[in-house]
């Protein structure tokens, strides 16, 4: 019985290593190395593993997205269930994540090659390519279009008289360049040579003609409610200069910016007293009256007196209009 048992053994050695060498003979090669139909000198690919086979192919197409700029959306949804046997309850937790990759157009090409299913864990893999030539030229006419809307854009600065259309249009400009970028990233990796195409007008000279159009633009400060907070003036002047314009007199330039100031005590809320405000600018053409654009922001501050918790309110205004009136101004111009 002895040499029986024995001789089970040897078998179920041999059955073992024998399975396993099968399992390695029928796994794909691209699961753990490149892939012989898919070069990397021809195609860019992803991996991915999953539960399912729609999961395996989203999370190889996300992994062969992040290559690019595009949004890979992750989403985890944890699942308790109970079941009750007699007194005893028991409880299983499963955690799933679930994973879509959103692609734009340039990396619309991106396929499904290979798909294979383990045998032992019963996983799902697959390989995600996408062709260096088809990528490429579609990202090379995304840069094309993205140059002539640029030059489109300086077109229109140039020939404008209005020097808020001409930062508007130099806004959409800068823009579009700033979106470039990504691009033209994105072409250095499809292209085996690493080289992508250089834009035919710079972002730096396009943020410098930006820079001094917005120079001379003077715009005087005016103040129509502060809420009896009369720091409020001085807060508008402030923001106006960090913004990077010049505060002109009423005789020197045609547009206002028209701040007003709304304030509301809240009370006492556990150990704090809180405000809440509402701070509004608009910028006017003084001889007309007409209103370029204006924009409101609500804010809150609290401390242990009112008194203090109004001047957090003036010191919180004067935070937002450093970081964000610039912007406002310039998106009341491209409008």
């Amino acid at each position: 019985m002895a040499i029986v048992r024995e001789m089970f053994k040897i078998l179920l050695v041999v059955a073992g290593v024998l399975s396993t060498t099968a399992l390695a003979a029928g796994q794909p090669q691209w699961i753990g190395d490149s892939s012989a139909e898919y070069p990397s000198s021809l195609y860019l690919v992803g991996r991915g593993v999953g539960a399912t086979e729609e999961e395996a192919q989203n999370r190889a197409r996300g992994d062969l997205a992040t290559i690019f700029e595009v949004r890979v959306e992750v989403i985890t949804a944890n699942t308790t269930t109970a079941t009750q046997s007699g007194k005893k309850e028991q409880v299983n937790k499963f955690s799933t994540q679930q994973v879509s990759a959103k692609t734009d157009k340039v990396i619309s090409g991106i396929n499904i090659a290979q798909l294979w299913r383990d045998p032992v864990t019963k996983d799902f893999h697959a390989l995600a390519v996408l062709s260096r030539a088809q990528a490429g030229a579609s990202l090379r006419e995304e840069l094309d279009r993205i140059d002539d809307e640029v030059q489109a854009q300086i077109a229109v600065a140039q020939a404008a008289q209005d020097p808020l259309l001409k930062v508007g249009a130099l806004s959409h400009a800068l823009d579009a360049s700033i979106k470039r970028d990504g691009f033209q990233a994105s072409l250095k990796i499809v292209d085996p040579s690493g080289r992508g195409i250089e834009a035919p007008v710079s972002q730096v000279s396009i943020q410098t003609r930006l820079d001094d159009i917005l120079k001379r633009i003077r715009i005087v400060p005016e103040v129509e409610e502060d809420a009896g907070a009369k720091e409020f003036s001085s807060v508008l002047k402030g923001g106006l200069a960090a913004a990077g314009f010049l505060a002109g007199t009423a005789e020197q330039t045609d547009l206002v910016l028209v701040g007003k100031l709304a304030l509301s005590d809240l009370g006492r809320q556990g150990d704090w007293n809180w405000v809440r405000a509402s701070v509004e600018v608009a910028l006017v053409e003084k001889a007309s009256g007409r209103v370029r654009g204006s924009k409101t922001w609500p804010l809150k501050a609290s401390a242990q007196d009112a008194k203090t918790a109004r001047s957090r309110v003036l010191i919180e205004v004067e935070k937002l209009f450093k970081q964000e009136l610039r912007a406002a101004i310039i998106a009341f111009a491209a409008s």
